[in-house]
């Protein structure tokens, strides 16, 4: 029997690694990781110089690495070949800590944005001081029916993805105050905010806003069906208190489906930015 003093035996190998037994044992089996020695009553035992090899393989299956490509690895190892497959992984590793960083920068945002609502109250004209921001718009010039304007926000959203952007995407729209009637108003441009250190290379060439500053805003909570009342309540009051605004109001969905239930309960946020 091997000297236990340099040796681990399958429960104590298993142990160090936080895994059952039976990992070990199906690996073996499938000669993708086999121990040092096996006694002669059939007992396996590991060596501390494979503390790093198995420490490897946790590494490739916790990034969805196929048993099968570890395996073809193994029975064709080589320097070589080990560069190559952790060059692949690498690029893998690199493609999930983006994903994940685009992850935590919606969690951050879709909080703020959630305790923004839960803040706000319904239907009154207050001023915010907005932090800067930059904007990427697509400009709209269709209808002003539903589904074409459900199009134009689906090819927005999908731009903005295939761009690489984020996980996810908040589509504002871009209401200029001269396309505000009676009885409707129409869009001009929808955007979506850049998180912070996503900004793409000028290379995309990509029409761009920058936000932020001093701003008029009015809350409701009657989904996108309340909006015209908003931005008949928001023109008025710039009227009635004589304030120069820019020409333009931003409309950004601040509650959804996540928080509320049902459309026509969505909380949705106008803001003008006041003129200096």
């Amino acid at each position: 029997m091997p000297d236990s003093k340099y040796y681990f035996t399958t429960g104590e190998f298993a142990a160090l690694f936080g895994v059952p037994k039976q990992t070990l044992f199906y690996y073996d089996e499938i000669d993708i990781f086999k121990p040092e020695r096996v006694g002669e009553n059939g007992y396996r035992y590991y060596s501390f110089t494979q503390l790093e090899t198995f420490e490897t393989l946790l590494m490739l299956r916790e990034l969805s690495v196929p048993l099968k490509d570890i395996r073809r690895h193994m029975e064709h190892r080589s320097p070589q070949a080990l560069i190559e497959l952790m060059n692949k992984w690498r690029d893998e590793v690199d493609q999930k800590i983006r994903r994940l960083e685009f992850a935590r920068d919606y969690i951050d945002v879709k909080v703020r944005t959630t305790q923004e609502g839960i803040r706000a109250v319904m239907d009154e004209v207050v001023v915010e001081d907005l932090p800067p921001a930059r904007l990427i718009t697509s400009n709209y010039t269709g209808n002003d029916d539903e589904a074409s304007v459900a199009e134009a926000v689906s090819r927005h959203f999908r731009r903005y993805r295939d761009l690489g952007l984020a996980g996810s995407v908040d589509v504002g729209g871009i209401i200029p105050i001269s396309d505000i009637r009676e009885d409707s108003y129409s869009y001009s441009r929808f955007y979506s905010v850049l998180p912070p250190n996503r900004i793409p290379g000028e290379s995309n060439n990509l029409e761009t806003l920058d936000y932020g500053g001093r701003y008029l805003c009015i809350y409701g909570n009657r989904g996108y069906g309340g909006v015209l009342s908003m931005c008949h309540r928001l023109l008025a009051y710039i009227k009635e208190n004589h304030l120069k605004t820019d020409d333009s109001l931003y409309e950004d969905l601040i509650l959804d489906d996540l928080s509320v239930e049902g459309y026509y309960h969505y909380v949705v946020k106008l803001s003008v930015k006041l003129s200096q």
